[in-house]
């Protein structure tokens, strides 16, 4: 079992798993990681199970101290991190000395990180998950001197050297979305795929606004809801685009234009506000072999325990 104390919580940190799937009929998010595939990388170097709870922290990262030590890896966003105040690599597994404080600076690249702990955070499951669903009052975000505890012992890193990470975040944001299959929507569709957009202030864990041209109108502002599921592309009447993520709705009444496809989610998760984004439309093939390749990349990179 380690422990750990959350000195300072940063600006958004909670605890995430892989999420709450298969209650959309109920009117449950998902939740879980934005970034799942850095969860799945993080919990792999220290030894867990792809689903085990950690930390997501969201651009300015909390303080953490180890007060008897352990084995930690960090995935996604490169946040500054250091421990004891020297610089420690982001995509590998480290063992922490006891009483080691583990602490983030500026932002360098993407916007969330994932901190695993070896032997998964010790939380309390609520609908079958861990995850932190803040609009749900579904867990809650950390809070200054807040302790945690894992399930397990520390156990010797997975993989002690570095993980090559497999896809670019740098800026224009190129996301991949299948366009809805309404002719209603190509006249949007076109028109999202030609323009480039702005990560909105107006965003969060539910949705990502973009800035930019409006798109044109669809339909008569009399849809019928329909389930969304994380990475739909809806316009609502003021023709600003609204990417939905794992927080969303279940549910939504405003026309859909495209699906940004599984493959990059990840990529998704690090944009941030003032980020640009731009959309290119691929088929159903394209796709699913996208997600081939990631899977592939994952086994290949950090075998499962």
């Amino acid at each position: 079992m380690i422990r750990l104390i959350v000195r300072r919580p940063g600006l958004l940190t909670t605890v995430q798993d892989l999420g709450r799937r298969g209650l959309g009929r109920f009117g449950v998010s998902r939740s879980g990681a934005l970034d799942a595939l850095a969860l799945r990388v993080a919990n792999r170097l220290v030894g867990n199970v792809d689903g085990a709870p950690a930390l997501e922290i969201t651009v300015r990262g909390p303080e953490v101290e180890f007060p008897d030590g352990g084995v930690v890896a960090l995935a996604g966003a490169d946040l500054s991190p250091t421990v004891d105040g020297r610089p420690v690599p982001v995509w590998c597994s480290l063992p922490v000395g006891a009483g080691a404080v583990l602490a983030f600076g500026p932002r360098r690249r993407g916007a969330r990180a994932v901190l695993a702990v070896a032997g998964g955070l010790d939380v309390p499951a609520l609908l079958g998950s861990a995850a932190t669903d803040i609009e749900a009052g579904l867990g809650s975000s950390l809070r200054a001197n807040q302790e945690l505890r894992t399930r397990g012992s520390a156990r010797s890193p997975a993989r002690a050297a570095g993980v090559s990470v497999l896809r670019a975040w740098a800026e224009p944001f190129v996301l991949r979305f299948v366009p809805a299959p309404e002719p209603a929507a190509a006249a949007a569709t076109d028109a999202l795929a030609r323009a480039v957009f702005r990560v909105s202030r107006d965003s969060n864990r539910m949705g990502i606004r973009l800035d930019g041209p409006s798109l044109p109108a669809i339909g008569a502002g009399t849809e019928i809801s329909e389930p969304v599921p994380p990475g739909t592309i809806q316009v609502p009447s003021d023709g600003r685009p609204t990417l939905l993520l794992a927080d969303g709705p279940t549910v939504g009444g405003y026309p859909r234009i495209g699906y940004v496809i599984e493959a990059d989610a990840p990529k998704v998760a690090q944009l941030w506000i003032g980020h640009e984004v731009r959309f290119r439309p691929v088929g159903i093939d394209e796709a699913h072999a996208a997600l081939r390749e990631q899977e592939e990349w994952l086994e290949r990179s950090v075998p499962a325990c």
